[in-house]
């Protein structure tokens, strides 16, 4: 009789980041499971998928999402609670409790706190002396314009939390800075209290790093740079580079926090001084598949770690490979040109390997070996067809499945063990 497979818990289904994941743990033949609100999410849409159950949204009801989070264990039994968004964050906060049901590689929260929001990671490089760009933390209106002022354009602004590049603007002029501050007055801000930052732009190449840590010890590292931008800044095209400066940082960063788990770190690499610009940190582990194509399954390495396996020495992936993500490369099209001719070119590009997709691997809906990826995939090309100004709506429309927002500033001041308290035994 052959071993019971893994069974694994994903936190979301909805994200590009989630598709990632399971296209990159659905071949080591893992029993994956997706917890959701939406019962159609993208997860939904693979062999590699067993079931979605649709849970409470994490956003805007992280303890009932945990709640249902912690029946799902306690009922299912899984062997794993893989976070791949900002659920890592409660996660994190519930660990002692999450833990005594599942296997879960997630860091301390203080380790947490230290990463989660924009400005703490600020705080976090300047006191390792870390490069990163020039940044002012405003408060008010008068502070950011200041800010702004001290710059030269273009410059950021940044609220202090924000997944898939939401509560960004990029400042040019005078007009962009106008269109920022109604942005930020939609969401209440800013209020004297939430931080935001004021930062120079970053000189060369967008790069990002994907590391995980056992115990702060760096296990894996995998460096990649964007070469087609997707919407929402995300990455339509991705090729493995070698960043022994960054491989450095980011084991320091990793000791310092003791780190356990997934970690992904944004930075522009400047090819004239050969040094990294940090921008932002993920507290989790992002888009894999690259380093899948580049010979390290950094996805893997974090089951095998919440599974209590010993790690291995630290491994190195290859470089120059390419991979690309074929819903980016349509939605990106969209959203620079809104033209249907803009994203028919850009299909045959993808399907034809031309241009940027040459010798590319596709990472995220790889329908030749799973064929249900191809259903989304389709509904947005028909929809990018019909109107090609939904290439944004699109772009955005699941962030709210995912995305914590706000409730990052709540979570520190409430208790886990009142949440996770067992009801009163009333029976004697």
């Amino acid at each position: 009789m052959g071993k019971p497979k893994v069974r694994i818990l994903l936190s979301e289904g909805s994200s590009t980041n989630a598709r990632e994941v399971i296209s990159a743990l659905g071949p080591k033949g893992y029993v994956l499971d997706v917890c959701d609100p939406n019962p159609i999410c993208l997860g939904r849409f693979s062999c590699y998928v067993r079931k979605v159950h649709r849970s409470p949204v994490s956003g805007s009801d992280p303890m009932g999402y945990l709640r249902f989070v912690q029946e799902l264990l306690r009922e299912h039994h899984y062997d794993v609670l893989l976070p791949v968004n900002e659920q890592a964050y409660l996660f994190s906060w519930a660990r002692h409790h999450l833990s005594a049901l599942t296997g879960l590689a997630v860091a301390d929260f203080a380790a947490f706190t230290r990463v989660q929001t924009k400005a703490n990671f600020h705080d976090l490089l300047d006191e390792l002396g870390l490069p990163q760009p020039v940044t002012l933390v405003a408060r008010t209106w008068s502070q950011i314009e200041a800010g702004v002022a001290s710059n030269t354009f273009p410059c950021y602004l940044k609220t202090s939390y924000g997944t898939a590049s939401t509560g960004v603007w990029r400042i040019g002029d005078a007009d962009d800075l106008n269109e920022a501050k109604v942005g930020l007055q939609r969401q209440g801000l800013p209020d004297a209290q939430t931080e935001i930052l004021v930062q120079k732009a970053a000189e060369g190449v967008f790069e990002q790093s994907h590391a995980v840590f056992d115990r702060g010890r760096l296990i894996a590292l995998h460096c990649t740079r964007r070469l087609r931008e997707g919407a929402g800044g995300g990455a339509a095209v991705k090729v493995g580079v070698d960043r022994p400066i960054v491989a450095g940082h980011i084991e320091r960063l990793g000791k310092e926090l003791e780190w356990h788990g997934g970690m992904s770190i944004d930075y522009f690499w400047n090819e004239e001084k050969l040094s990294p610009s940090y921008i932002d940190a993920n507290p989790r582990i992002t888009e894999p598949m690259n380093a899948v194509v580049n010979g390290v399954n950094v996805a893997d390495l974090q089951v095998r770690l919440s599974l209590g396996e010993r790690t291995p020495t630290p491994a190195s992936a290859q470089v120059g490979r390419r991979s690309h993500n074929t819903l980016q490369a349509l939605l990106g099209a969209a959203v620079r040109d809104h033209s249907r001719g803009a994203v028919i070119r850009e299909a045959a590009h993808v399907a034809l390997r031309r241009g940027p997709y040459s010798n590319s691997r596709e990472g995220m809906t790889p329908i030749w070996r799973d064929p249900p990826s191809a259903l989304p995939l389709a509904v947005v090309l028909i929809s990018l067809l019909l109107n090609p100004h939904n290439g944004a709506r699109l772009a955005s429309m699941t962030i709210g499945n995912y995305s914590l927002g706000a409730v990052i500033d709540s979570i520190p001041g409430l208790d886990p063990n009142e949440l996770f308290r067992e009801p009163a035994d009333d029976s004697s």
